[in-house]
């Protein structure tokens, strides 16, 4: 696909499952408890923790508080289209890169219907309890000016001290 029509959230998707919040992509069934049981309690964790259908567009997921959605959609790079060589068609230089709200350091860049995943993080999601940001250090400001001193070496010699003499006393 080309890069125009890659930078809408409709056209991009989850490949694979979402993470409970057990930390697991599936429920794990008890074990030594009958059927009966077993379904009522997965139905359970069903309700409290649903899982979602793999290929949902991203667009349509839950909207971080106080933003508009969960992804930002960006190009970057040369958007001019140019011609191939050999006149089979054009191309561009540009990537689309998608930016995820929800995990502060995902980040999803395409090209040519080829793409790659980048985390740089600290594995804490955003809109949790443990999410609190540090604020960066303040900026250090500029060190005072210091004087002008004179060179050594300049238009007046340096005076050397001689040691004097001592009264022929050795000192060990």
């Amino acid at each position: 696909m080309a890069t125009d029509e890659m930078k809408s959230l409709e056209k991009w998707s989850h490949l694979y499952p979402i993470i409970l919040r057990a930390g697991r992509c599936t429920h794990a069934e008890p074990e030594g408890i009958n059927e009966e049981e077993k379904e009522e309690f997965m139905n359970k964790l069903a309700e409290d923790d649903p899982t979602v259908d793999r290929f949902k567009v991203i667009a349509e997921d839950v909207p971080i508080p106080g933003d508009k959605g969960a992804w930002l959609s960006k190009v970057c790079g040369d958007i001019q289209q140019y011609n191939k060589i050999g006149g089979e068609g054009t191309t561009s230089y540009a990537i689309n890169v998608i930016k995820s709200l929800r995990w502060p350091g995902s980040y999803t860049i395409a090209k040519g219907g080829k793409y790659c995943n980048v985390y740089i993080g600290d594995g804490i999601k955003r809109g949790d309890d443990t999410f609190i940001p540090t604020s960066p250090p303040d900026v250090m400001t500029d060190p005072s000016e210091q004087l002008e001193q004179p060179e050594p070496q300049g238009v007046e010699a340096v005076a050397k001290e001689e040691k004097p003499e001592g009264d022929g006393e050795e000192q060990e």
